[in-house]
């Protein structure tokens, strides 16, 4: 990653003891991490196109230049370190206009943590035994960097509203984790509600009421991303 820039470090862990069966092997579970799926060609997920690697006994990583790292343990925990700065989820600038305006994508930010779920609720299949609970984490680093302040302007790209600054959030410090408890059996039927509590969490960090979280929708007085309206967008 680039020193000193935004970064954003999802991870899993399971709230009891388990474990990965033959992580370290080939077989299903290493076919998922090197092929995790897509919503969309090209859009903001965990593929890599990288081998998945053994480090040191200990984990398997999967790396994308300094974008995105993918680490798997065998007590099923999962970390992802994805850059939030202009080479990823904060796409669109360039990287003049990045260090002196450091807009987050809300698309790409949304999307992503859409895909983190789903690649969660996959994994959790894997477990032996089956936790009932995991928790879901986003770490958000460097948020302050140089003179600037990450910021979040809470509208679809596409729209006019998210071209001006009129409605930006700026980071209140330069770091925070957001813990998100979550039972297996919801992330494994609904990693779209998962996803949209997660995304809650940013926002509300932000200083935005989630209410405006856009790309969702709501269902049974349910509210979850909504893949669809992901597939139907535009990247800016």
């Amino acid at each position: 990653m680039k020193n000193e820039m935004p970064v954003f470090i999802y991870s899993m862990v399971p709230l009891q003891t388990t474990a990965y069966k033959n992580l370290f092997e080939a077989g299903p579970l290493k076919s998922l991490l090197e092929n995790p799926g897509q919503l969309r060609y090209a859009g903001w997920d965990l593929t890599t196109n990288s081998h998945a690697q053994i480090i040191k006994g200990d984990y398997i990583e999967l790396t994308s230049a300094e974008r995105k790292r993918i680490q798997v343990y065998e007590d099923g925990s999962l970390l992802v370190r994805v850059s939030a700065a202009n080479d990823y989820l904060s796409w669109g600038l360039n990287d003049n206009n990045f260090r002196e305006m450091p807009r987050l994508n809300t698309l790409a930010m949304i999307e992503f943590s859409l895909n983190f779920c789903r690649l969660c609720s996959a994994l959790t299949k894997y477990m032996e035994p089956q936790p009932t609970e995991v928790e879901l984490k986003v770490e958000i680093r460097n948020a302050f960097f140089g003179t600037s302040k990450l910021f979040l302007i809470p509208h679809p790209v596409s729209t006019i509203s998210f071209s001006f600054t009129d409605d930006k959030h700026v980071a209140p410090t330069a770091s925070t984790t957001r813990r998100l408890p979550v039972a297996t059996e919801q992330l494994q039927s609904r990693p779209d509600v998962a996803a949209f509590l997660l995304v809650r969490q940013i926002f509300l960090w932000f200083g935005v009421t989630p209410d405006v979280i856009p790309y969702s929708s709501s269902e049974q007085n349910l509210k979850y991303i909504d893949e669809n309206k992901i597939r139907n967008s535009r990247s800016s």
